[in-house]
């Protein structure tokens, strides 16, 4: 299963140029071509010592292309053998809305099995844009040794937090929580509480 942190953020955006007038991608097209690849000497052939790899002169390269209309900037994004799918949000949870709770807004990540709810969230203080620097917590389901449910949120990433969730360090850390809503309602009033002033005695 995919972790929640790698489904949303590490993706860079493509660019178009800073003037564009419509930044927005026409269609993506794709295209399934031999590459042959070039020798170093007449003789030597490309190929891979394991019985099981495919190296060879030849190769299946997949080819991905974009072009933007307003600015003219056009994207190929070029590999070999490359595994395509063909998927829903309501399977990956990335590209759906986000849902608010409150002053937070969850973002799902995938559900556990089809038809199922996630088992984690990343949790924003506004609607329009999640990455590393809108991330404000996260949300994560696990089940107690009788099999019941409960909820644990951080709050505020900080590579020298004290909490570890997921793949990411947090500032604050909740207990466990019984719900989803109260896990959101966690993570929206734990960053308004005051911070305790940090003192150091000479």
């Amino acid at each position: 299963m995919d972790l929640i942190t790698e489904t949303y953020l590490g993706w860079d955006p493509l660019t178009h140029t800073v003037d564009c007038p419509n930044p927005t991608w026409d269609v993506a097209e794709i295209r399934r071509t031999e590459g042959v690849r070039p020798l170093s000497t007449g003789a030597e052939q490309h190929a891979c010592p394991n019985d099981i790899c495919g190296h060879a002169d030849q190769f299946a390269r997949v080819q991905v292309r974009l072009l933007c209309r307003g600015c003219g900037t056009v994207h190929t994004l070029s590999g070999e053998a490359l595994t395509q799918t063909c998927t829903t949000t309501a399977t990956t949870g990335w590209g759906q809305t986000p849902t608010r709770y409150g002053d937070v807004w969850l973002w799902p990540g995938r559900p556990t099995a089809p038809g199922r709810t996630p088992s984690q969230y990343l949790v924003t203080r506004q609607a329009a844009t999640l990455t590393r620097a809108t991330l404000h917590g996260i949300i994560t389901a696990y089940r107690q040794a009788d099999g019941t449910r409960r909820w644990l949120a951080g709050v505020e990433p900080d590579d020298t937090g004290a909490h570890q969730i997921s793949t990411l360090r947090w500032r604050h850390a909740s207990n466990a929580l019984d719900t989803l809503a109260e896990a959101a309602e966690w993570t929206a009033t734990i960053a308004d509480l005051p911070q305790r002033p940090l003192v150091v005695a000479v």
